[in-house]
């Protein structure tokens, strides 16, 4: 079953026949939207790994002792959606429209967090809540990108979209480091809000 060899001259043929060159799926608008995806759904996991509960921490006056306990509710909450999410993926038939729905749900509890008006205690509960939102939406996403790979090109297509994630981590971080740093904590929800929106929009 894995040998490979089984496969050459079907791959001579293929030769002969005139192969597309090994980066013409770089010029796919799907290829890229779904960078673009990755890159935002990533800037807001930024947002709320590195820097949710120091914000909740300025916004409420909560030791971060207890704040911290944010980032581990939102990850246990991801895990479970991506758990769900499993079992989800094999019956959606639009799975654009479960991604759609579940990060939009995330969303709007972090837009919530941000206008300050929750109590500490149920604004971390809330944030932590978001991530399983963004957890379900996982198993979808994946399958998405393979059917938007062209055949022969699935490894290249993720490789591409992958990198989304490195690049919004490394330019999120310092902007919302600088929202913190100069008093506005909830833009940190906020932002994070706004970047799971334009994932969806992506």
């Amino acid at each position: 079953a894995i040998d490979d060899r089984q496969g050459a001259p079907r791959q001579a043929v293929a030769a002969k026949a005139g192969d597309p060159h090994p980066l013409a799926f770089l010029k796919l608008p799907s290829v890229w939207l779904c960078f673009s995806f990755f890159f935002w759904s990533t800037a807001a996991l930024s947002a709320m790994q590195s820097f949710a509960g120091p914000a909740l921490g300025q916004m409420h006056g909560l030791p971060i002792t207890q704040t911290a306990f944010v980032v581990t509710g939102y990850m246990l909450c991801g895990a479970a959606g991506m758990v769900v999410g499993g079992f989800l993926v094999a019956r959606a038939e639009r799975l654009e429209r479960v991604i759609g729905l579940a990060m939009s749900g995330a969303a709007v509890l972090l837009l919530l967090v941000a206008t300050g008006a929750l109590p500490g205690p149920l604004a971390m509960v809330v944030a932590a809540l978001a991530g399983f939102g963004t957890g379900l939406a996982g198993p979808s996403r994946d399958m998405l990108i393979k059917r938007a790979a062209p055949p022969g090109a699935t490894g290249r297509v993720y490789g591409t979209v992958y990198s989304g994630l490195d690049v919004g981590f490394a330019l999120a971080a310092p902007v919302f480091g600088w929202l913190l740093d100069h008093g506005e904590p909830a833009s940190v929800f906020l932002g994070a809000a706004v970047a799971l929106a334009l994932g969806v929009a992506s």
